[in-house]
This record gives C-alpha cells, structure tokens and sequence, in this order.
C-alpha cells in the first residue's frame, strides 16, 4: 500500500526503511535526498572532536594564505555524510564489510550543500551468514554544481527479506 511502510496486521502499519538485499541488481543507480549543507560550524566541531589540529580547516587567516583561500571541511566530515545520506536505502545493513578506497575529488568548504548518489556494483551471497547477503557500492558526494567531491567503494552486508533482528516485527 505505501512504499515506506509494512503491514503487520488489519489497519495496522510499521515504518520500514531500507532496501532488502533481493531488491538491489548491480547497475542500479540511488539518488540519496535531501542534500546537505555543510557548515562552517559542523567542520570546527569534528575538527575539534577529532583533535584535528590542522589549522587549514578552522583559521581563515592561515587559509587565505593557502591555494584554497577558505577553509577546508575535515575529510572525515564529508565521509561521515557520504554513508549517513545513503541511509533510507542501505537501511537493512548489518555491516559495513570493507572499504575498497576513499578518494577525496575535490575541496569542500563551509557553506557548500552536498548531494549523495550510490552505483551497486556487484551483488553476491554470503556463504556464512545466510540472512544476509553482500552489495558493492560506490557513493558519490557532488556540491550543489555537480562536481564530485568524494568517492567512497565499499562491500556491506544487507538482511534478506523477512530476515534479520525485525523479522520477527514483520520487517
């Protein structure tokens, strides 16, 4: 009846978020919305809870000085935002398996509004784990002019339908 949504019972409905693993094929491209802005605040912030003492990324003086003239958003900031966006899709994940590689394309400054895209790869069972099975991704993050940002390529595990610790909710 509603995409987002599983009934467990006459006139009675739950939440569901994610793609079970039959859903995914490899080619199959997700545009992840609502994009986000990026602040200038959030970047002290992880800089700072990171001990990231690199001053391109929190002093706009030293930055002027620098090829970037801002200051740049801490890495682990924009990589963050490249699997949390991803989520409504990859929802069922048990795990993230492994990182095939992280490039960073391009600068991100405070102020800059991302957007997340997601290309399946490859689709395989798992041979010790029977509720799950495996997905190769690469998510792209691109800046409000279409430039990619980041790439990140990775293998996670996703639950089977009626698999995983909701089945017994009627996920």
């Amino acid at each position: 009846m509603f995409a987002a949504f599983r009934e467990i019972a006459p006139n009675r409905l739950r939440e569901q978020v994610g793609l079970a693993f039959e859903d995914f094929a490899p080619g199959q491209v997700f545009h992840h919305r609502p994009g986000i802005t990026i602040t200038q605040q959030d970047n002290i912030s992880e800089s700072l809870a990171t001990l990231n003492q690199a001053m391109i990324h929190y002093d706009d003086h030293y930055a002027a000085q620098t090829e970037f003239k801002h200051p740049l958003v801490v890495s682990s900031l924009t990589l963050q935002r490249a699997v949390g966006m991803a989520w409504k899709t990859f929802g069922r994940r048990k795990r993230i398996v492994r990182f095939h590689s992280i490039r960073m394309t391009a600068p991100v400054f405070g102020g800059d509004t991302l957007y997340a895209r997601s290309r399946v790869g490859a689709v395989a069972d798992v041979e010790d784990d029977a509720d799950c099975g495996q997905i190769s991704v690469a998510t792209s993050l691109a800046n409000a002019d279409g430039v990619d940002v980041a790439v990140i390529a990775y293998d996670q595990l996703i639950y089977r339908r009626d698999c995983g610790p909701f089945a017994a909710l009627g996920y």
